[in-house]
C-alpha cells in the first residue's frame, strides 16, 4: 500500500476551501468494517490482562508486527479513500454560502485539522510497525513490551480523537 495522498502532497494553499461531502465520507467508514475490528483487536492487546510468565514476551510482539502491520495497510487505504473523495478541496474564494455560516473559519480549522491527522496518524503507525518489526528481531524483556504496548495505547487514543472529530464534522453537515 502507498502512502495517503497527504504525505505525498508537495504542499497546500492555506487559502484553499476545504469542504466535506459528509454523506460519502460516512459511507466510506461504514464500508470498511475490517479496518474498525483491527483497531479493535489492538486495543484489546494492549489492554490484555492475559499476558502472564508462561507466554514468551515474543509470541506477544510477533502479534503486534502483525496486527500492527493490518492497521497501517488499512488505515493506509482508509485515509486515501476519504481524502479523495470524503474532502474536496476548492481553490479560489469561499463558496458563496461561507458568509452565511458564522463558523465557517472554525470549521475550516477543523477540516484542516483532521487532514493533517491523517498524515501524523499515518506516520507514527509506520513507526510503531518499525518498533515492533526491531523488537521481533532483537527481542525484549517484558517491561520493555509493556511500555511498548502503552506506545501502541496511547496510538489507539489518537486515532479515536481523530475519529470523533469527524464523526462530528460529518454530523454538522448531515
Amino acid at each position: 500500500m502507498g502512502a495517503p495522498d497527504a504525505l505525498v502532497r508537495d504542499g497546500e494553499n492555506a487559502s484553499q476551501t476545504i469542504l466535506i461531502n459528509a454523506a460519502f465520507l460516512q459511507e466510506i467508514k461504514d464500508s470498511n468494517p475490517n479496518l474498525w475490528h483491527a483497531a479493535s483487536e489492538l486495543r484489546a492487546m494492549c489492554e490484555s490482562d492475559e499476558w502472564d510468565a508462561e507466554t514468551t514476551t515474543r509470541d506477544h510482539i510477533k502479534q503486534f508486527v502483525r496486527a500492527l502491520g493490518e492497521l497501517r495497510d488499512l488505515i493506509s487505504l482508509q485515509f486515501g479513500l476519504e481524502e479523495s473523495y470524503g474532502y474536496l478541496h476548492a481553490s479560489g474564494p469561499p463558496p458563496q454560502l461561507a458568509p452565511l455560516q458564522p463558523d465557517f473559519e472554525d470549521v475550516q480549522k477543523q477540516l484542516r485539522q483532521a487532514l493533517e491527522q491523517h498524515c501524523r496518524l499515518y506516520l507514527d503507525l509506520c513507526d510503531l510497525v518499525e518498533q515492533s518489526e526491531e523488537l521481533q528481531y532483537r527481542g525484549c524483556d517484558r517491561s520493555a513490551l509493556l511500555a511498548f504496548a502503552e506506545q501502541v495505547a496511547q496510538f489507539s487514543r489518537e486515532m479515536t480523537r481523530h475519529e470523533r472529530l469527524e464523526a462530528e464534522l460529518i454530523e454538522r453537515e448531515l
